[in-house]
């Protein structure tokens, strides 16, 4: 009997049995022949009468079958699963859906762009700019998304951005725009040849966790228009502009347990970004200021304002450890945190006394001849202690 007959035959009696989830594991279950003379990857959907989530599982393909997948998922949402191995994608993939779901096996999952296509990677939301509506409910896990940025030519589609069309969106490994009640969980992103992960467009209630983003052309995680989200277990590390880059209405979110190192300017740059909660944030050896804070150019309206920066550890900035650039950002709180060795001391401030210190402690070595000078600032009480230690 030929082998479609018999995928046919095992399809129907799965459809008949109401096998939930589609956990059949076989790869393509349905396939008919493709294009290439291989077989594509048409899996199964099965009915489910028991309100289970729908499932789609992929073997192997590229980035054609994983949005084919995606697209057959029926109106209420579902999943697709990606087994391990590498997906090459030549166009973006696109989550524009409700109640979408695309994981794979952790690390052993890796969804790689191909040379010199010079389109985003991932998209969550609407590609139209500006969005036409919020699309929710829409979670990435276990991936890795790599830009392949040594092989691509520009930050945008076609070349120059912002000329229409998905030129509008940078060539990010993932960008999620106009979205709601968003997760990521266990995602790397790496060399895109903008972004790691950029939030734009209005995104609200966005929860990321267990995130790494390192080697990328711009920021490790830029959000924009960004609010009442949470993103807790970040690594953003070794990217070529800032790890963390909190640009234009980023307000009210927590951000926490967190490690921000090797970037090549900012751990942290922030601008119009308000009553926002950082805590517990290890922000290590950047190429600029550990935490950089300030209006948006000369526009006094867009301060930052109401922020807390709470047990945070600061060291090895080539500048200072914490950087406030501008008289408008007023009303923010440092506490019990710590900063330690940044080459242009702790706090810089554009005048006196902009921002509150509550058990801020610092320490600060520095060469003296044949002396360290060791330096301990009380910055309640702004009383200085200088022990000099000769080895």
């Amino acid at each position: 009997m030929k082998i479609t007959v018999i995928r046919r035959i095992v399809a129907a009696t799965a459809l008949a049995a109401g096998i939930p989830l589609v956990a059949i594991g076989m790869k393509g279950l349905t396939a008919l022949p493709g294009e290439s003379g291989q077989e594509s990857i048409a899996p199964l959907i099965a009915d489910n009468p028991a309100g289970r989530r729908y499932e789609i599982q992929l073997q192997q393909g590229t980035g054609h079958d994983i949005q084919k997948a995606l697209n057959s998922l029926p109106a209420a949402g579902g999943r697709v699963m990606l087994s391990a191995g590498t997906y090459i994608i030549s166009e973006p993939l696109v989550m524009d859906r409700d109640g979408l779901e695309l994981a794979g096996d952790q690390e052993l999952t890796i969804l790689k762009l191909s040379d010199r296509v010079n389109c985003p990677l991932l998209v969550v939301g609407q590609t139209v700019t500006p969005p036409q509506r919020h699309v929710s409910g829409v979670t990435v896990r276990k991936l890795v998304l790599d830009g392949n940025r040594l092989a691509q030519d520009h930050e945008c589609s076609g070349g120059a951005c912002d000329q229409g069309g998905i030129s509008h969106i940078r060539n990010n490994a993932l960008t999620i725009r106009g979205a709601e009640d968003i997760r990521i969980e266990h995602v790397t992103a790496r060399g895109a040849r903008s972004g790691g992960l950029v939030l734009e467009k209005g995104c609200r209630r966005i929860h990321i966790s267990d995130f790494t983003s390192h080697d990328n052309h711009f920021d490790g995680f830029a959000a924009y228009e960004t609010e009442e989200s949470v993103f807790t277990r970040l690594y953003l590390h070794s990217n070529a502009a800032a790890g963390l880059s909190a640009d234009i209405r980023f307000n009210r979110n927590i951000i926490s347990h967190t490690r921000l190192e090797n970037n090549g300017s900012q751990g942290l740059f922030m601008r119009d970004s308000n009553f926002n909660n950082f805590s517990r944030l290890t922000i290590r050896n950047n190429g600029q200021q550990g935490i950089f804070i300030a209006q948006d150019n000369d526009r006094q309206n867009t301060p930052c304002t109401g922020n807390v920066f709470s047990e945070l550890t600061v060291t090895g900035s080539k500048g200072p450890g914490f950087r406030i650039n501008d008289i408008t950002c007023v009303a923010n709180t440092i506490a019990s945190s710590l900063f330690k060795a940044n080459g242009e001391g702790a706090i810089s401030e554009a005048s006196d006394k902009l921002i509150a210190q509550v058990g801020v402690s610092v320490e600060c070595f520095r060469p003296v001849r044949e002396s360290v000078c060791w330096e301990k600032r009380n910055l309640r009480t702004d009383h200085h202690d200088c022990l000099r230690v000769r080895f």
